[in-house]
């Protein structure tokens, strides 16, 4: 028996209704972190000679940060970092500014729980460092772009690199779910 006003479902009426409920979608969240490298306004430049050729660091490992866990914000905050990249590789000297249009003001209430994020995994990236590469006299630095060649000297160098993450978020429609694919 039932109370009244209510109806009665039967069980696998009732998983029906679930799975249909499911299978239409539900609000969501996303939220994302791209990253950009630009020049830093006051970087100091490596001047090479001819018979030089610069090597820029180049990343071996740089997770990108994740987004603030409870972070409740919509839209797109962007938080802008500078560091340098030691001559073995490290990261030392992370500060954030907001010196390009768009950066949030650093150490505001809004943007801390992003400069840790970002803080955090900088602290993880590696890079094989910068160089600057000198070779023998009558030997053109073009045909050598490792710097790999005979009586080639590799002199580490530390520089200064600049990135903006951008951290997003905004509430979703509804998620389309596919119907799972028949069991054989």
């Amino acid at each position: 028996m039932t109370a009244p006003g209510c109806s009665r479902f039967s069980a696998p009426a009732f998983a029906v209704a679930v799975a249909m409920s499911v299978s239409t979608g539900c609000a969501h969240r996303t939220q994302r972190v791209e990253r950009e490298m630009l020049l830093p306004p006051s970087a100091p430049t490596h001047e090479v000679a001819s018979h030089q050729r610069f090597l820029m660091a180049v990343p071996i490992a740089d997770p990108d940060p994740a987004y603030p866990h409870g972070a409740r914000f919509d839209g797109t905050l962007q938080v802008c970092t500078t560091f340098v990249v030691t001559a073995d590789g490290a990261v030392e000297d992370v500060a954030f500014d907001a010196a390009s249009p768009g950066c949030a003001g650093p150490g505001t209430p809004a943007s801390a729980p992003f400069e840790h994020a970002a803080r955090a995994a900088l602290a993880q990236w590696r890079y094989f460092g910068a160089a600057v590469c000198s070779f023998p006299d009558g030997r053109d630095p073009d045909a050598d772009p490792r710097c790999e060649g005979p009586d080639v000297r590799v002199d580490p160098v530390p520089i200064r690199l600049r990135y903006v993450f951008t951290f997003s978020s905004a509430r979703g429609g509804r998620v389309a779910r596919a119907p799972a694919p028949p069991v054989r």
